[in-house]
Protein backbone atom coordinates (compact mmCIF):
# COMPACT_ATOMS: atom_id res chain seq x y z
CA UNK A 1 0.00 0.00 0.00
CA UNK A 2 2.85 2.50 0.78
CA UNK A 3 4.71 1.68 -1.67
CA UNK A 4 1.77 2.22 -4.26
CA UNK A 5 0.81 5.85 -2.63
CA UNK A 6 4.46 6.53 -3.48
CA UNK A 7 4.02 5.67 -7.18
CA UNK A 8 1.13 7.72 -7.52
CA UNK A 9 2.85 10.92 -5.83
CA UNK A 10 5.86 10.12 -8.36
CA UNK A 11 3.41 10.38 -11.21
CA UNK A 12 1.93 13.85 -9.56
CA UNK A 13 5.13 14.87 -8.68
CA UNK A 14 6.69 14.75 -12.60
CA UNK A 15 4.10 17.28 -13.87
CA UNK A 16 4.72 19.84 -11.14
CA UNK A 17 5.90 22.77 -12.15
CA UNK A 18 9.90 23.66 -11.29
CA UNK A 19 8.47 26.95 -9.72
CA UNK A 20 7.30 24.96 -7.07
CA UNK A 21 10.54 24.28 -5.33
CA UNK A 22 12.65 25.08 -2.08
CA UNK A 23 16.75 26.11 -1.74
CA UNK A 24 18.24 24.87 0.86
CA UNK A 25 21.64 25.88 1.00
CA UNK A 26 22.66 25.81 -3.28
CA UNK A 27 20.01 22.88 -3.63
CA UNK A 28 17.10 22.84 -5.32
CA UNK A 29 14.23 20.40 -3.20
CA UNK A 30 11.75 19.82 -6.21
CA UNK A 31 8.85 17.44 -4.98
CA UNK A 32 10.45 14.74 -7.16
CA UNK A 33 12.85 14.61 -5.35
CA UNK A 34 11.25 13.86 -1.84
CA UNK A 35 9.17 11.79 -3.25
CA UNK A 36 12.23 9.77 -4.65
CA UNK A 37 14.00 10.37 -1.09
CA UNK A 38 10.80 8.81 0.56
CA UNK A 39 11.54 5.71 -2.05
CA UNK A 40 14.82 5.46 -1.13
CA UNK A 41 13.81 5.37 3.46
CA UNK A 42 11.21 2.56 1.83
CA UNK A 43 13.75 0.59 0.05
CA UNK A 44 16.25 0.18 2.78
CA UNK A 45 13.69 -0.49 5.41
CA UNK A 46 12.69 -3.71 2.48
CA UNK A 47 15.96 -4.21 1.63
CA UNK A 48 15.37 -8.19 1.79
CA UNK A 49 12.87 -7.72 -1.26
CA UNK A 50 15.52 -5.82 -2.66
CA UNK A 51 18.56 -9.16 -2.68
CA UNK A 52 15.45 -11.21 -3.27
CA UNK A 53 15.24 -9.62 -6.93
CA UNK A 54 18.45 -8.65 -7.78
CA UNK A 55 20.03 -8.97 -10.76
CA UNK A 56 23.16 -8.20 -12.76
CA UNK A 57 21.52 -4.90 -13.76
CA UNK A 58 21.45 -3.99 -9.77
CA UNK A 59 25.01 -4.76 -9.39
CA UNK A 60 26.04 -2.87 -12.47
CA UNK A 61 23.96 -0.08 -11.49
CA UNK A 62 25.59 -0.09 -7.76
CA UNK A 63 28.97 -0.14 -8.89
CA UNK A 64 28.08 3.02 -11.24
CA UNK A 65 26.38 5.21 -8.78
CA UNK A 66 29.63 4.19 -6.18
CA UNK A 67 32.13 5.14 -9.09
CA UNK A 68 29.96 8.62 -9.50
CA UNK A 69 29.48 9.48 -5.86
CA UNK A 70 33.60 9.05 -5.72
CA UNK A 71 34.04 11.14 -8.58
CA UNK A 72 32.37 14.09 -7.33
CA UNK A 73 34.23 13.35 -3.85
CA UNK A 74 37.12 13.40 -5.94
CA UNK A 75 36.21 16.77 -7.58
CA UNK A 76 34.80 18.78 -5.48
CA UNK A 77 36.13 17.45 -1.69
CA UNK A 78 33.96 15.66 1.00
CA UNK A 79 31.00 18.04 1.60
CA UNK A 80 30.54 19.15 -1.68
CA UNK A 81 30.82 15.91 -3.29
CA UNK A 82 28.64 14.25 -0.69
CA UNK A 83 25.72 16.62 -1.29
CA UNK A 84 26.06 16.28 -5.25
CA UNK A 85 26.27 12.58 -4.90
CA UNK A 86 23.44 12.62 -2.21
CA UNK A 87 20.99 14.32 -5.31
CA UNK A 88 22.59 11.75 -7.57
CA UNK A 89 21.98 8.46 -5.39
CA UNK A 90 18.27 10.22 -4.77
CA UNK A 91 17.85 10.73 -8.18
CA UNK A 92 18.65 7.60 -9.70
CA UNK A 93 18.46 4.29 -7.14
CA UNK A 94 15.33 6.02 -5.59
CA UNK A 95 13.62 6.34 -8.55
CA UNK A 96 15.06 2.94 -9.80
CA UNK A 97 13.84 1.01 -6.93
CA UNK A 98 10.16 2.73 -6.88
CA UNK A 99 10.18 0.91 -10.25
CA UNK A 100 11.83 -2.23 -9.20
CA UNK A 101 9.39 -2.53 -5.56
CA UNK A 102 6.36 -1.36 -7.42
CA UNK A 103 6.28 -2.84 -10.46
CA UNK A 104 5.94 -6.36 -9.79
CA UNK A 105 3.05 -7.71 -12.18
CA UNK A 106 2.19 -6.13 -15.84
CA UNK A 107 -0.66 -4.88 -14.27
CA UNK A 108 0.73 -2.60 -12.12
CA UNK A 109 2.92 -1.82 -15.13
CA UNK A 110 -0.09 -0.74 -17.34
CA UNK A 111 -1.63 1.27 -14.55
CA UNK A 112 1.55 3.44 -14.40
CA UNK A 113 1.89 3.65 -17.90
CA UNK A 114 -1.70 4.63 -18.15
CA UNK A 115 -1.69 6.89 -15.66
CA UNK A 116 1.35 9.00 -17.31
CA UNK A 117 -0.01 8.45 -20.99
CA UNK A 118 -3.64 9.54 -19.42
CA UNK A 119 -2.44 13.35 -17.72
CA UNK A 120 -0.03 13.29 -20.78
CA UNK A 121 -2.99 13.79 -23.50
CA UNK A 122 -5.01 15.77 -20.41
CA UNK A 123 -2.37 18.42 -21.11
CA UNK A 124 -2.64 19.05 -25.08
CA UNK A 125 -5.30 21.59 -24.48
CA UNK A 126 -2.61 23.58 -22.78
CA UNK A 127 0.01 22.62 -25.26
CA UNK A 128 -1.74 24.36 -28.30
CA UNK A 129 -3.09 27.57 -26.00
CA UNK A 130 1.16 27.82 -25.33
CA UNK A 131 1.98 27.27 -29.11
CA UNK A 132 -0.60 29.32 -30.51
CA UNK A 133 -0.86 32.09 -28.22
CA UNK A 134 2.65 32.17 -27.48
CA UNK A 135 1.99 32.36 -23.65
CA UNK A 136 3.55 29.98 -21.40
CA UNK A 137 0.55 30.13 -19.39
CA UNK A 138 1.01 27.54 -16.90
CA UNK A 139 4.49 28.87 -15.87
CA UNK A 140 2.74 32.14 -15.28
CA UNK A 141 0.80 30.73 -13.20
CA UNK A 142 3.19 28.86 -10.99
CA UNK A 143 5.20 32.19 -10.82
CA UNK A 144 2.29 34.16 -9.42
CA UNK A 145 1.23 31.43 -7.05
CA UNK A 146 5.11 31.16 -5.77
CA UNK A 147 6.83 33.97 -6.91
CA UNK A 148 9.91 32.07 -8.27
CA UNK A 149 10.80 32.55 -12.11
CA UNK A 150 12.41 29.61 -12.52
CA UNK A 151 12.69 29.27 -16.50
CA UNK A 152 15.43 30.16 -18.35
CA UNK A 153 14.78 33.83 -19.86
CA UNK A 154 15.51 32.74 -23.13
CA UNK A 155 12.70 30.74 -23.47
CA UNK A 156 10.19 33.72 -24.17
CA UNK A 157 12.51 34.90 -27.03
CA UNK A 158 12.20 34.39 -30.65
CA UNK A 159 15.05 31.65 -30.25
CA UNK A 160 12.00 29.41 -29.20
CA UNK A 161 9.95 30.16 -32.21
CA UNK A 162 9.48 28.74 -34.55
CA UNK A 163 7.30 27.81 -37.76
CA UNK A 164 5.26 30.95 -36.71
CA UNK A 165 4.70 28.91 -33.53
CA UNK A 166 6.25 28.91 -29.99
CA UNK A 167 7.79 25.82 -28.32
CA UNK A 168 5.65 24.19 -25.83
CA UNK A 169 7.24 23.77 -22.59
CA UNK A 170 3.54 22.27 -20.84
CA UNK A 171 4.46 22.16 -17.10
CA UNK A 172 8.15 21.01 -17.94
CA UNK A 173 11.00 23.66 -17.75
CA UNK A 174 12.25 23.17 -21.53
CA UNK A 175 10.65 21.90 -24.32
CA UNK A 176 12.82 18.86 -24.66
CA UNK A 177 12.20 17.86 -21.58
CA UNK A 178 8.36 18.15 -22.62
CA UNK A 179 8.53 16.11 -25.42
CA UNK A 180 11.08 13.39 -24.70
CA UNK A 181 8.83 12.16 -21.74
CA UNK A 182 5.73 12.33 -24.08
CA UNK A 183 7.87 9.86 -26.61
CA UNK A 184 8.46 7.97 -23.43
CA UNK A 185 5.25 6.39 -23.21
CA UNK A 186 4.22 7.11 -26.57
CA UNK A 187 4.97 2.93 -27.64
CA UNK A 188 2.51 2.01 -24.73
CA UNK A 189 -0.46 3.91 -25.66
CA UNK A 190 -0.02 3.03 -29.17
CA UNK A 191 0.74 -0.70 -28.66
CA UNK A 192 -2.75 -0.42 -26.16
CA UNK A 193 -4.58 0.67 -29.18
CA UNK A 194 -3.84 -2.02 -31.36
CA UNK A 195 -3.81 -4.70 -29.04
CA UNK A 196 -7.36 -3.91 -27.23
CA UNK A 197 -8.59 -0.62 -29.37
CA UNK A 198 -11.08 1.46 -28.05
CA UNK A 199 -11.38 5.07 -29.33
CA UNK A 200 -10.45 6.40 -25.88
CA UNK A 201 -6.97 4.84 -26.56
CA UNK A 202 -6.45 6.05 -30.17
CA UNK A 203 -7.40 10.14 -28.80
CA UNK A 204 -4.59 9.47 -26.08
CA UNK A 205 -2.29 8.49 -28.42
CA UNK A 206 -2.75 11.28 -31.22
CA UNK A 207 -3.03 13.81 -27.99
CA UNK A 208 0.30 12.42 -26.75
CA UNK A 209 1.88 12.43 -30.56
CA UNK A 210 0.32 16.65 -30.90
CA UNK A 211 2.01 17.52 -27.79
CA UNK A 212 5.56 16.02 -28.92
CA UNK A 213 4.68 17.83 -31.94
CA UNK A 214 4.03 21.23 -30.62
CA UNK A 215 7.77 20.94 -28.88
CA UNK A 216 9.55 21.39 -32.21
CA UNK A 217 12.24 19.14 -31.05
CA UNK A 218 14.18 16.93 -32.62
CA UNK A 219 14.13 14.69 -29.59
CA UNK A 220 10.77 13.21 -29.03
CA UNK A 221 10.54 12.74 -33.18
CA UNK A 222 14.12 10.67 -33.50
CA UNK A 223 12.63 8.86 -30.20
CA UNK A 224 9.40 7.63 -32.42
CA UNK A 225 11.77 6.95 -35.56
CA UNK A 226 13.63 4.85 -33.12
CA UNK A 227 11.04 3.32 -31.57
CA UNK A 228 9.46 2.49 -35.60
CA UNK A 229 13.26 0.98 -36.24
CA UNK A 230 13.22 -0.79 -32.52
CA UNK A 231 9.79 -2.17 -33.55
CA UNK A 232 11.24 -4.11 -36.60
CA UNK A 233 13.94 -5.33 -34.80
CA UNK A 234 11.75 -7.10 -32.36
CA UNK A 235 9.01 -8.37 -34.80
CA UNK A 236 11.94 -10.44 -36.72
CA UNK A 237 14.38 -11.02 -33.61
CA UNK A 238 13.29 -14.32 -32.25
CA UNK A 239 13.09 -15.71 -35.87
CA UNK A 240 16.21 -14.55 -37.29
CA UNK A 241 18.93 -13.61 -35.26
CA UNK A 242 21.27 -14.75 -37.88
CA UNK A 243 20.01 -11.44 -40.08
CA UNK A 244 20.12 -9.69 -37.66
CA UNK A 245 23.70 -10.11 -36.80
CA UNK A 246 24.56 -10.16 -40.07
CA UNK A 247 22.95 -6.66 -40.63
CA UNK A 248 24.90 -5.35 -37.65
CA UNK A 249 28.20 -6.45 -38.89
CA UNK A 250 26.97 -4.82 -42.19
CA UNK A 251 26.28 -1.67 -40.41
CA UNK A 252 29.21 -1.63 -38.22
CA UNK A 253 31.58 -2.44 -41.55
CA UNK A 254 29.45 0.97 -43.18
CA UNK A 255 30.14 2.86 -39.89
CA UNK A 256 33.64 2.33 -40.34
CA UNK A 257 33.85 2.91 -43.90
CA UNK A 258 32.38 6.05 -43.64
CA UNK A 259 34.19 7.16 -40.80
CA UNK A 260 37.38 6.45 -42.92
CA UNK A 261 36.51 8.13 -45.50
CA UNK A 262 34.85 11.39 -44.48
CA UNK A 263 37.29 13.90 -43.03
CA UNK A 264 34.09 14.50 -40.75
CA UNK A 265 33.23 11.06 -39.37
CA UNK A 266 29.93 8.48 -38.32
CA UNK A 267 29.37 10.43 -35.66
CA UNK A 268 29.96 13.94 -36.91
CA UNK A 269 27.59 13.87 -39.60
CA UNK A 270 25.14 12.03 -37.43
CA UNK A 271 24.43 14.14 -34.79
CA UNK A 272 24.97 16.96 -37.16
CA UNK A 273 22.08 16.12 -38.95
CA UNK A 274 19.92 14.94 -36.58
CA UNK A 275 18.39 18.41 -35.22
CA UNK A 276 15.55 20.82 -36.95
CA UNK A 277 18.05 23.48 -36.62
CA UNK A 278 21.96 22.87 -38.45
CA UNK A 279 23.46 25.19 -36.37
CA UNK A 280 21.97 23.60 -33.53
CA UNK A 281 24.07 20.22 -34.64
CA UNK A 282 27.22 21.71 -35.42
CA UNK A 283 26.97 22.80 -32.38
CA UNK A 284 26.19 19.38 -30.45
CA UNK A 285 29.37 18.10 -32.86
CA UNK A 286 31.53 20.89 -31.49
CA UNK A 287 31.00 20.15 -27.82
CA UNK A 288 31.85 16.32 -28.40
CA UNK A 289 34.97 17.80 -30.13
CA UNK A 290 36.16 20.37 -27.67
CA UNK A 291 35.73 18.12 -24.49
CA UNK A 292 38.02 15.11 -26.12
CA UNK A 293 40.75 17.38 -24.00
CA UNK A 294 39.54 17.03 -20.85
CA UNK A 295 37.75 13.27 -21.14
CA UNK A 296 41.68 12.31 -22.25
CA UNK A 297 42.87 14.14 -18.91
CA UNK A 298 40.22 12.78 -16.61
CA UNK A 299 39.85 9.18 -17.94
CA UNK A 300 38.98 7.30 -14.59
CA UNK A 301 36.77 10.25 -12.74
CA UNK A 302 36.20 12.69 -15.14
CA UNK A 303 35.78 16.42 -13.92
CA UNK A 304 32.79 16.00 -11.81
CA UNK A 305 30.34 19.52 -11.84
CA UNK A 306 33.84 21.54 -12.97
CA UNK A 307 33.68 22.96 -15.93
CA UNK A 308 34.80 21.65 -19.32
CA UNK A 309 37.70 23.50 -21.46
CA UNK A 310 35.65 24.89 -24.58
CA UNK A 311 36.32 28.32 -26.19
CA UNK A 312 34.46 31.62 -24.54
CA UNK A 313 31.77 31.79 -27.02
CA UNK A 314 30.62 28.72 -25.91
CA UNK A 315 27.91 28.25 -22.90
CA UNK A 316 28.98 25.65 -20.52
CA UNK A 317 25.60 22.98 -21.23
CA UNK A 318 26.58 19.34 -22.90
CA UNK A 319 23.58 18.12 -25.23
CA UNK A 320 24.88 14.49 -24.86
CA UNK A 321 23.70 12.27 -21.66
CA UNK A 322 26.58 9.66 -22.44
CA UNK A 323 28.99 12.47 -23.57
CA UNK A 324 28.08 14.12 -20.10
CA UNK A 325 28.33 10.78 -17.69
CA UNK A 326 31.61 10.61 -19.47
CA UNK A 327 33.33 13.82 -19.15
CA UNK A 328 31.60 14.03 -15.33
CA UNK A 329 31.81 11.01 -14.04
CA UNK A 330 34.49 9.33 -16.22
CA UNK A 331 34.92 6.84 -18.77
CA UNK A 332 34.79 3.58 -16.64
CA UNK A 333 31.16 4.66 -14.89
CA UNK A 334 30.01 5.64 -18.42
CA UNK A 335 30.64 2.30 -19.86
CA UNK A 336 29.22 0.75 -17.07
CA UNK A 337 25.99 2.54 -17.69
CA UNK A 338 25.62 2.39 -21.24
CA UNK A 339 26.37 -1.30 -21.26
CA UNK A 340 24.02 -2.28 -18.36
CA UNK A 341 21.00 -0.24 -20.43
CA UNK A 342 21.84 -2.19 -23.48
CA UNK A 343 22.36 -5.04 -21.67
CA UNK A 344 18.49 -4.87 -20.33
CA UNK A 345 17.41 -4.35 -23.03
CA UNK A 346 18.81 -7.36 -25.35
CA UNK A 347 18.20 -9.68 -22.12
CA UNK A 348 14.32 -8.67 -22.52
CA UNK A 349 14.59 -8.90 -26.04
CA UNK A 350 15.97 -12.21 -26.15
CA UNK A 351 12.59 -13.52 -24.06
CA UNK A 352 9.96 -11.54 -26.05
CA UNK A 353 8.70 -14.11 -27.69
CA UNK A 354 8.44 -16.57 -24.69
CA UNK A 355 5.80 -14.37 -23.33
CA UNK A 356 2.01 -14.51 -23.36
CA UNK A 357 0.20 -12.48 -26.10
CA UNK A 358 -1.55 -10.33 -22.98
CA UNK A 359 1.73 -9.64 -21.32
CA UNK A 360 3.92 -9.47 -24.65
CA UNK A 361 2.41 -6.23 -26.09
CA UNK A 362 3.69 -4.69 -22.90
CA UNK A 363 7.07 -6.13 -22.64
CA UNK A 364 7.05 -4.92 -26.49
CA UNK A 365 6.46 -1.30 -25.35
CA UNK A 366 8.58 -1.10 -22.50
CA UNK A 367 11.89 -2.11 -25.14
CA UNK A 368 10.75 0.49 -27.30
CA UNK A 369 10.84 3.42 -25.21
CA UNK A 370 13.94 2.24 -23.44
CA UNK A 371 15.99 1.80 -26.43
CA UNK A 372 14.96 4.90 -27.47
CA UNK A 373 16.00 6.88 -24.63
CA UNK A 374 19.37 5.09 -24.97
CA UNK A 375 19.86 6.23 -28.42
CA UNK A 376 18.62 9.76 -28.16
CA UNK A 377 20.82 9.80 -24.98
CA UNK A 378 23.48 10.76 -27.48
CA UNK A 379 21.59 13.92 -29.08
CA UNK A 380 20.23 15.28 -25.98
CA UNK A 381 21.10 15.45 -21.75
CA UNK A 382 18.91 13.92 -19.74
CA UNK A 383 18.63 16.99 -17.31
CA UNK A 384 15.87 17.84 -15.21
CA UNK A 385 13.16 14.79 -14.44
CA UNK A 386 14.06 13.20 -17.31
CA UNK A 387 17.34 11.35 -15.63
CA UNK A 388 15.18 9.99 -12.59
CA UNK A 389 12.53 8.69 -15.45
CA UNK A 390 15.80 7.43 -17.57
CA UNK A 391 16.35 5.03 -14.41
CA UNK A 392 12.50 4.51 -13.73
CA UNK A 393 12.00 3.43 -17.01
CA UNK A 394 15.29 1.24 -16.51
CA UNK A 395 13.50 -0.39 -13.01
CA UNK A 396 10.24 -0.75 -14.34
CA UNK A 397 10.45 -4.32 -16.51
CA UNK A 398 11.94 -6.23 -13.71
CA UNK A 399 8.33 -8.35 -13.91
CA UNK A 400 9.15 -9.64 -17.13
CA UNK A 401 11.90 -11.91 -16.07
CA UNK A 402 9.51 -14.39 -14.23
CA UNK A 403 7.36 -14.92 -17.76
CA UNK A 404 6.87 -18.56 -17.16
CA UNK A 405 4.89 -18.36 -13.86
CA UNK A 406 2.76 -14.78 -15.60
CA UNK A 407 1.97 -17.49 -18.87
CA UNK A 408 1.21 -19.80 -16.14
CA UNK A 409 -1.34 -17.62 -14.50
CA UNK A 410 -2.91 -15.58 -18.01
CA UNK A 411 -3.42 -19.11 -19.10
CA UNK A 412 -5.76 -19.74 -16.31
CA UNK A 413 -7.40 -16.70 -16.01
CA UNK A 414 -8.14 -17.28 -19.94
CA UNK A 415 -9.15 -20.69 -19.76
CA UNK A 416 -11.97 -19.69 -16.78
CA UNK A 417 -12.72 -16.80 -18.54
CA UNK A 418 -13.87 -18.59 -21.36
CA UNK A 419 -15.07 -21.58 -19.28
CA UNK A 420 -17.56 -19.30 -17.73
CA UNK A 421 -18.63 -17.74 -21.41
CA UNK A 422 -19.31 -21.22 -22.98
CA UNK A 423 -21.51 -21.91 -19.45
CA UNK A 424 -23.62 -18.75 -19.27
CA UNK A 425 -24.51 -19.77 -23.11
CA UNK A 426 -25.00 -23.19 -22.31
CA UNK A 427 -27.26 -22.17 -19.79
CA UNK A 428 -29.24 -19.80 -22.07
Amino acid sequence: MIIRILAMLFVLSIFVPVEFHYLVGTLRLESYRVVLALVLIYTFININKVFKQADLIDILLFFFVLLASVSLIYNHGLQKGIESAGILIIEILGAFYLARLFITTPKNYYQINLWFATILAFLLVFSLYEAFARDRILHVWAKNITGNDALDYRLYTHYYIRLGIMRTTNLFSHPILYGTIGAIFFPFIVLLSVYKFKIGNTIKAIAILIGMISTLSSAPLLSVAFQGMTAILTRFWAGGKRFWYGFGFIALSGVILVNSLSNRGFFAILISHLTFNPVTGYYRLLQWQYSMDDIADHPLFGIGLHDWTRPEWMNSSIDSFWLLMTLQHGIIASFILLFLSLYAVFHILNRLHKHHPASRWMVKSWILAFMSLILIGFTVDFFGKIQPMFFFILGAIGWAKSYPSLNKVIEQMTYHYSFRKQKQKSIV
